[in-house]
């Protein structure tokens, strides 16, 4: 009999805990809109709990706190005035969501009875009226729609200041309906009810709005302030990038990297500059342009020539001619030093010979630094660390305040900003190592890829997650302006006094170069052939090679016998008289070659490669 009763009081209280499920069984709320705007909200709850989803407290999410009806971002505040759980203070934790804030009651070491409760929730929110013309409107999400507990009835009472006159006052709902209506209406009070019980995730919204001057709005001062917090990535963004380029620009013209143009042209290089020196000074760094401008002196100078064999390329060296010695010039003297190092006078262009190109390069461009690095320009590496540190501040502002709208350290929207960063250093690095001939093509190719796959997916993430077009460009501008700033590093350098004039004569000389007088037309060819050879190397050295090139077309009716032995000294499968370019081209490839070869013999000799 005992068995019996014990079986049957366990079905009843199984019965009885399935029909007490957990809801909320009333949900009023009062809303009182102060004269500032302000809106000091009070909700009282009365909630039954059995242990599952009201286990340690209630969760109230508010979900679109911090988005306008368009979607646009309004940077509201809601202070949490207190937390009552039967009359008694309850103690609670407010944290942060993508679009609102949660405010979460009761601690996890205390788990609730079974049973109802009466909650009560007082907090004060900001910036949630709408000013519309001669009207101001309230829109609010009395539930909100992050419950999963089913509400049986809503109370919800409005009480506007100095009782103001109602003009439209409506409840909206969600799917199939509004679940509310009106019930009273009015000067200063309105009040709506539920008209059915609301399931989980279901929201009831109330509207009113009633004639302007009841409630102060903003001033123009207040109100571009809020503008400015609303958009406070954007303003971020905008000032940061005119910062930067202002500092760029106080900065040059600091620095003095000016120099004259227009200058004047003058015939003759600057004593005592070859070619790479020339256009050391003229680019302000070294590049491997400056060393094939430096081969092709030689072979003008006549102290090498190429010449092609079935076994491969060389370079040889020739008897030294009158006016043209190379010796008399320290980095083409250098040169040849390397090159034909050990009574060598025939070196094969390949990658056998790597240790001579490395060496001839490593040399001139100590040398250039000493002799001109030093003594003309002028570097701004402390102006240059400055502009980065604004930059990180920047970027490191930009990512903080999406990740404060976003509420969330993890949100993607945020971190994607630094996703394709690492491409810009890696792309100017490439650069870099391209203009010096540092690498070697494959591995340039592969950084190269490397940076610009980071760079495509770290815009790809930027789109993706940008809400809108001025979203986008708060997400670029670290990118872009980290372009900006390695450019700027680069190109903060500047001329002494010193280097000034020395720049005015190689401007003087590139104009000459560039717009060369007509040779006269008692010149015989031949002579104008050997003026353009002359010049050749710092046509080369500084970019004007083709005018220079077309200002000189009646150097091809020289003697057959001086066309050819220029022609052989090049190596004799390219025009010089046309395509300079391709001849200095060419030098390049083979240095290519050579640092591809590294893995070749170092300083080894091939059967033919000694004389």
């Amino acid at each position: 009999m005992r068995i019996w009763l014990s079986a049957l009081c366990w079905l009843f209280l199984a019965v009885g805990q399935a029909w007490a499920d957990e809801r909320i069984l009333e949900f009023f709320s009062d809303i009182k809109v102060e004269q500032d705007g302000d809106l000091l909200v009070t909700e009282n709850l009365r909630v039954r709990s059995i242990g599952k989803q009201i286990r340690y407290g209630l969760q109230r999410d508010f979900a679109q706190l911090y988005r306008r009806a368009d979607g646009s971002w309004i940077n509201a505040r809601l202070d949490v005035v207190s937390v009552r759980r039967d009359g008694r203070p309850e103690s609670f934790a407010v944290s942060r969501l993508k679009d609102g804030v949660r405010i979460a009651t009761g601690r996890q070491d205390v788990v609730f009875r079974p049973g109802e409760y009466q909650y009560t929730l007082t907090y004060r929110v900001t910036r949630q009226l709408q000013a519309a013309g001669g009207q101001d409107r309230l829109a609010w999400d009395a539930t909100g729609g992050a419950w999963n507990l089913p509400i049986d009835k809503v109370r919800v009472r409005v009480v506007l200041p100095e009782e103001a006159p109602i003009e439209d006052a409506k409840v909206a709902g969600e799917g199939g309906g509004s679940p509310g209506e009106l019930v009273e209406r009015e000067p200063g009070r309105a009040v709506f009810v539920s008209t059915r019980g609301l399931a989980p995730g279901e929201n009831m919204a109330v509207e009113l709005a009633w004639p302007a001057g009841f409630v102060q709005r903003p001033g123009p001062v207040r109100a571009w302030w809020h503008g400015v917090q609303d958009r406070a990535e954007i303003w971020a963004a905008a000032l940061g990038a005119v910062l930067i380029l202002l500092y760029y620009g106080a900065t040059w013209l600091r620095v003095g990297a000016r120099v004259r143009r227009n200058q004047a042209p003058v015939s003759e290089p600057p004593e005592g500059l070859s070619a790479p020196a020339l256009r050391y000074v003229y680019r302000k760094e070294y590049d491997r342009w400056a060393f094939l401008s430096g081969m092709m002196e030689l072979l003008a100078r006549r102290s090498v020539r190429l010449r092609v064999q079935e076994d491969g390329r060389y370079l040889e060296r020739l008897s030294n001619q009158a006016g043209g010695d190379a010796r008399q010039d320290g980095l083409l003297h250098g040169m040849l030093s390397r090159f034909f190092s050990g009574g060598r006078s025939l070196l094969r262009l390949d990658g056998l010979y790597r240790h001579c190109y490395d060496e001839a390069q490593d040399a001139q461009r100590k040398r250039l630094e000493e002799t001109y690095g030093r003594v003309l320009f002028y570097k701004a590496d402390g102006w240059a660390r400055k502009a980065f540190y604004l930059w990180l501040l920047l970027a490191a502002g930009l990512v903080g305040l999406a990740l404060v709208r976003e509420g969330s350290l993890l949100a993607w929207e945020a971190w994607s900003m630094l996703v394709p960063l690492p491409a810009v250093p890696a792309l100017f690095a490439v650069q870099a190592q391209w203009r010096s001939g540092a690498t070697s093509f494959p591995s340039r190719l592969v950084l190269g890829a490397l940076a610009v796959a980071c760079l495509v997916a770290g815009v790809v993430l930027i789109h993706r997650h940008a809400e809108s077009w001025p979203l986008l460009f708060v997400g670029l501008t670290p990118l872009v302006l980290l372009a900006v700033v390695c450019m700027g590093a680069a190109g903060l350098q500047g001329y002494t006094d010193q280097g000034r004039a020395l720049r005015a004569q190689v401007d003087g000389f590139r104009q000459f170069l560039a717009h060369p007088e007509p040779a006269s037309d008692t010149l015989a060819p031949d002579a104008v052939l050997a003026r353009y050879e002359r010049y050749l190397p710092y046509a080369l050295a500084l970019d004007v090679e083709r005018r220079w090139s077309a200002a000189h077309a009646q150097a091809h009716s020289a003697t057959p016998a001086t066309l050819a032995d220029m022609q052989a000294r090049y190596g004799g499968s390219l025009d010089v008289l046309v395509r300079p370019h391709r001849v200095m081209a060419s030098l390049d490839r083979w240095a290519a070659t050579a640092v591809r070869g590294a893995g070749g013999v170092q300083g080894g000799e091939t059967a033919g490669g000694r004389r």
